[in-house]
């Protein structure tokens, strides 16, 4: 489970980091295109970051025993 936090940690990160480099870049005038497919995948990664941490957090514990 830890790996799993861990990995959703590191995508939820590097999403956030390289939609924030598309913006930098798309603020000094660089390639739209470009700026734009790195935001696209920085959100992509932001999401699948939001996915795994979502099934560490639904798959940390079981209820128990069925009664």
């Amino acid at each position: 489970m830890s790996r799993r936090k861990r990995r959703a940690n590191r995508a939820v990160l590097g999403g956030l980091c390289l939609m924030a480099a598309a913006l930098c870049a798309s603020s000094m005038g660089f390639a739209q295109r470009a700026t734009t497919a790195a935001a696209i995948a920085g959100f992509v990664l932001l999401m699948y970051g939001v996915h795994l941490g979502w099934s560490v957090f639904y798959d940390s514990e079981s209820d128990g025993p069925p009664s």
